[in-house]
């Protein structure tokens, strides 16, 4: 339990030394600050206590653990550390910040055991037995199923290494998908269970990897970005769709961005179109990264053409359905400019 002191302390810290470690940028404005990337955004001191204010956002208000809740996906706990404690951050440029309170013991770092050369030696014989097994004789089922069910490309089945391991004993037979980061270092395999039994989840990771890591494929600064739920539909996009957008594939809903990812995504991309699957659960986390990522706008498949692409491919252009979503989100943007330019000559 964190203590009634930590939070008071956390309320009182130099918000926008904070955010400075983080690596944002923030302009001294009158006896407060405005953030470079949204001018909108204030930050402003009341009663020895920062707050912030964004005012294009109907005037949000709150303190900075609500700020770093809100907008930076951080839990309760990790808003206080960050304010009060000691929690490290890498910015964009790969530099390490840390920012320390003596009174706070350090926190403790989780195991990263895909950072071994063990796991990842391991790891990489995985990969080529599921080559083999989905490209041989046996595995024509399932390419069947990647090709005529997904919409893959045969060449974008060996360029992402896609793989498959047959039942063996109590193991159901899976498709098996590496996951890289954005320096190609391989960061998890994700397994999707053929049959599953009764009550069994569909998709599962191999031991070891990350779990809370997107998989970026084509990403880069200045071009728009995609964020879908499966890695089998960033895969198809990117197929399809990559000259227009990069892709973010965040492997389910529970996948929270961490303030270097949000970062990015706000400061250095100029659209994010967010593609979740059409369920509860999609809109749910649909609705909270539109809070966190002020460049986004919600753009799912229609219902009735599936719950997502991997669903809709048959039924729509992939393609041109991501250059609707760019067209709208560009449209948005130039009314927004003309309604705040009418506004100015009033």
């Amino acid at each position: 339990m964190i203590s009634k002191k930590r939070i008071e302390a956390a309320k009182r810290a130099d918000l926008p030394g904070v955010l400075q470690g983080m690596g944002i940028e923030l302009v001294p404005n009158g006896k407060g600050y405005h953030f470079k990337e949204h001018d909108s955004l204030k930050l402003f001191q009341q009663d020895g206590l920062w707050l912030y204010k964004w005012w294009s956002r109907g005037g949000e208000v709150g303190d900075g653990m609500q700020y770093l809740q809100r907008h930076y996906g951080l839990s309760f706990p990790d808003a206080v550390a960050a304010l009060s404690g000691k929690m490290t951050y890498q910015n964009s440029s790969s530099q390490h910040v840390s920012r320390q309170n003596p009174n706070c013991p350090e926190s403790k770092k989780k195991p990263q055991p895909w950072k071994s050369k063990r796991w990842q030696i391991a790891s990489e014989r995985l990969i080529r037995v599921g080559q083999s097994g989905l490209l041989g004789p046996n595995g024509k089922g399932r390419l069947y199923y990647l090709i005529n069910h997904r919409g893959l490309r045969l060449d974008t089945i060996r360029q992402r290494r896609l793989g498959w391991l047959p039942a063996k004993a109590h193991i159901p037979s899976k498709l098996l998908i590496p996951c890289y980061n954005s320096q190609g270092s391989l960061i998890r395999i994700r397994f999707r269970i053929n049959d599953p039994a009764p009550g069994q989840e569909r998709y599962r990771i191999s031991k070891g990897s990350n779990p809370d890591s997107p998989y970026p494929i084509g990403v880069s600064s200045g071009k728009p970005i995609m964020i879908l739920e499966s890695e089998l539909d960033a895969i198809l996009i990117a197929q399809e769709a990559g000259e227009h957008v990069g892709v973010l594939g965040i492997g389910t809903t529970g996948t929270k961005l961490n303030p270097v990812m949000i970062r990015y995504l706000t400061a250095k991309i100029p659209i994010n179109l967010i593609s979740l699957d059409n369920d509860q659960g999609g809109r749910e986390k649909t609705t909270a990264l539109l809070k966190q990522l002020p460049n986004a706008i919600d753009w799912p498949v229609s219902e009735k053409h599936g719950k997502d692409p991997g669903e809709a491919w048959k039924r729509i252009s992939l393609q041109a359905w991501v250059k609707s979503g760019l067209k709208y989100h560009s449209n948005l943007n130039k009314n927004h400019l003309l309604n705040r330019s009418r506004k100015g000559r009033q």
